[in-house]
């Protein structure tokens, strides 16, 4: 049996058999007891998406993500669904990989879910095409599209981003302001972050006066093992006193290279790396490290999310509606968690 055979056999509509199985307020007593006494006679038990019929919510999110193993993305996941959970909702998660006929399909089968909204978490889903992040768009008309670090225009799609790039800048300025006079920046992506972590690097760089050959860029494997071997190489080309790295990960790469070099950290070497994950505190020394504020970045988007799935109380059957109020880009500050591997003197304003 289903919702509908309860609807035929109550002799009642498919709305009122919805609202009495969610317990809403808005149906009469004779209803509600007609559609009970037949759920008993045939010991129906709803599953969701029968509860989802006649409110217009199915009271799950879809969430996407390129790499489930990647540590900032599993974090991002484990706040993401801690967060709906605490709201009442369920999760359906898809690991696209990064290939974009996937992700596309991935945005197409949680559409047909059902899903009442769709939560793509990391930057690697604003594709540096913008006709290839139509797909996207198009979808949002649909369902609301939450993006946790990334950020596309559109109408009903919402970011929330961190500065990173005002991090990446602060960093080098402090680097510079502690002593360091030759930097090289070490990065795996160029993904909406990464670009942003470049610019802000650029930006660091040329504010302190350091030419080109001073604030080396190199791109490299997002591996502890490749990027100690990256940097070998590079600091035979001409040596450094000062790493910066896109991710923890890169950071305990550029500690290995320091140890294998003899290189005493932070007194020949200056280290800051990013993400202020688990790995950070893992190492020694610990590793100074931009906190990119994902926890923050998960509960703001879970908040906003609410927001927009709010009920109308104008409508009797619950249905969803968006809320122009909330803003559709939210950027959070980044702070710089000073631990074992930098010595600055100040913070520079």
């Amino acid at each position: 049996m289903n919702i509908y055979d309860i609807s035929k056999a109550a002799g009642v509509s498919i709305a009122s058999v919805s609202r009495v199985i969610n317990g809403a307020d808005n149906v009469s007593e004779k209803t509600r007891e007609k559609v009970l006494k037949v759920i008993d006679q045939y010991g129906y038990t709803p599953n969701a998406y029968a509860r989802g019929l006649g409110r217009g919510s199915m009271r799950t999110i879809g969430i996407m993500c390129s790499d489930s193993s990647d540590i900032y993305l599993a974090n991002a996941i484990h706040y993401l669904e801690t967060g709906l959970r605490e709201h009442g909702y369920n999760s359906i998660l898809c690991c696209t990989g990064y290939d974009l006929e996937d992700k596309k399909r991935s945005f197409e089968l949680l559409k047909s879910r059902q899903v009442d909204a769709i939560i793509m978490a990391g930057s690697k889903y604003v594709e540096l095409n913008p006709w290839d992040n139509q797909y996207i768009i198009e979808g949002a008309k649909e369902h609301p599209v939450m993006m946790v670090n990334g950020a596309i225009e559109g109408e009903n799609i919402y970011s929330v981003i961190c500065d990173d790039r005002g991090a990446m800048e602060e960093s080098v300025k402090r680097l510079v302001d502690s002593g360091a006079k030759k930097l090289i920046y070490v990065y795996s992506s160029r993904s909406y972050s990464g670009i942003r972590k470049l610019e802000g690097f650029t930006a660091g760089a040329k504010e302190t006066g350091l030419s080109e050959e001073d604030a080396r860029i190199v791109q490299g494997k997002k591996d502890f093992h490749e990027i100690a071997s990256l940097l070998r190489r590079e600091f035979k080309k001409a040596p450094f006193d000062a790493v910066l790295c896109s991710s923890d990960t890169s950071g305990v790469g550029a500690l290995k290279f320091a140890l294998s070099e003899h290189l005493s950290v932070p007194e020949d070497l200056q280290i800051v790396s990013f993400n202020n994950s688990v790995l950070s505190t893992a190492t020694n020394p610990e590793l100074t490290s931009v906190d990119s504020r994902l926890e923050d970045l998960c509960t703001k988007t879970i908040s906003l999310l609410m927001d927009i799935l709010s009920p109308n109380p104008d409508d009797d059957q619950d249905t969803i509606r968006a809320i122009p109020k909330v803003p559709s880009k939210n950027v959070l500050e980044a702070k710089i968690v000073e631990r074992g591997t930098t010595r600055f003197i100040r913070k520079r304003n």
